[in-house]
Parts: C-alpha cells; structure tokens; sequence
C-alpha cells in the first residue's frame, strides 16, 4: 500500500510529522507520492532541518519573492518545501502564524510539516516547547523507528530520554523493549502532546521488514498503540 491510502490523505489536509525515526524521509516520500497524483503540495517545517536535507526537495524557496512566486512554483513543481532562512547549516522553517496566513492565500492542494525535531534517533519524547504542531492540522502522524529495540534507554540513542524514565521508571540505560515503544507513542504527555483535539491520528512505525520476527513485533506495539482511543490508526512502515 502506498503512503496516501495509509494515511487517508485527501485535498485539504494539513498534516504534521511529530515524533523520531524517519519524520523527514516520510514527509520527502509522501511529497512525491502526492504529486505524482497530480496534488499541489507545499512542504515546510516549524523546527529546524539539516541543510543539506534540502537537496532531497524538487524545488525549495523562501517568500522572499512573495506569495505569487510561491503559487507558481506549486504549479510548475508540484512539490515545493518552504523555509525561512538557512542558518549555521540548519534550515529554519515557517512559524504557526505564518502557516495560518499561508492557508488563505496560496493554492496548494496538502500541506506537509516536519513539526518536531529529534536529532536523528528512532524514539523520542518531547521537550517541553515540543512539538509545534499548527492549530489547523487535520492529520498528525507521530513516528517512531523499530530500530530502537535492544537499543540503551540513553541521550545517544533516544531523544530525551530522562523524561520516558521519568514517566514510566524503565531505567536508564536498560534496553529498549517493544511495549515502551508503545506506551511513549501512545502517551498524551509524550507521543500525542500538543495534537490538535480535532485531528485524527495515525501513527508510523518506520523501518519495519515485510516478513519475519520484527514484523510480528511492530504488529504487537501496533495493537498496544491501537488501544488509545486517540489513535484512528497504525501504519507498518
């Protein structure tokens, strides 16, 4: 199944990537997936992204041609990511205020934002100024990787670990196990902080092999996640 059914994506949404694990390889892939369908989609962050994350955009700019210039971009490349600035090698993205505005006035068909960050790693809980997800989100997907599994309950491995450790005493340092996976994912305070309460909710378990043990595994957290009524569904990614 490709990532549009998954995620029930339909003109209209505005979807935001919270979480660690694949937030912008999803949102890159989601991006062409959705103009290869003939959508407009305008791509932004309200974090910060590595600079060069940029060269995996069709096309990328900034409103300092204005908004005209940005609506024909859409037209021409179907698939535009929008930042702000670019500096000391980070992309910083749009604020919320900005996105508001944007949804008035450019013709884009979906927007896709990267709203959290997570250093790269495969689990995470949120600061907590994290994430930043806009008010009008219709979808949010909050992901997590399964190569976090047998991996230390640390800084090195997963995004602010002290407060899971916090939350639910696993132990710094003590490995990884696929319910703690679940039970952050599934968290109000951690996985679904910040979730617009009218936005449905799909969350991503990325790197997930299409046959064998660890398939099996990520189809058990599915089922744990799956028990917040929060949660419309889980994609196997």
């Amino acid at each position: 199944m490709k990532l549009q059914p998954a995620f029930e994506i339909v003109p209209g949404d505005v979807v935001a990537l919270v979480g660690a694990g694949g937030k912008t390889s999803t949102l890159v892939a989601l991006g062409h997936e959705l103009a290869d369908a003939g959508l407009r989609v305008l791509a932004t962050t309200t974090t910060r992204i590595g600079v060069d994350q940029l060269d995996l955009m069709p096309y990328a700019t900034t409103l300092d041609r204005g908004t005209r210039h940005l609506s024909l971009a859409l037209g021409e490349n179907r698939f535009v990511f929008l930042y702000d600035e670019i500096r000391k090698n980070k992309v910083h993205g749009s604020s919320p205020e900005l996105l508001t505005r944007l949804l008035d006035s450019i013709d884009s068909d979906v927007m896709l934002i990267e709203a959290d960050g997570s250093r790269g790693l495969p689990l995470k809980a949120p600061k907590v100024h994290e994430p930043v997800i806009p008010p009008e989100a219709t979808l949010v997907i909050p992901i997590a990787s399964l190569s976090v599994l047998g991996k230390p309950l640390d800084e090195d491995h997963v995004y602010n670990a002290a407060a899971i450790d916090d939350r639910y005493g696993f132990g710094i340092g003590n490995r990884v196990k696929s319910p703690w996976v679940a039970q952050v994912l599934r968290d109000e305070e951690l996985g679904l902080r910040g979730i617009p309460e009218r936005a449905r909710v799909i969350a991503l378990l990325n790197q997930t092999p299409a046959t064998g043990y660890l398939r099996a595994r990520a189809r058990m957290i599915a089922g744990f996640i799956l028990r917040s009524h929060r949660v419309k569904g889980v994609a196997l990614g």
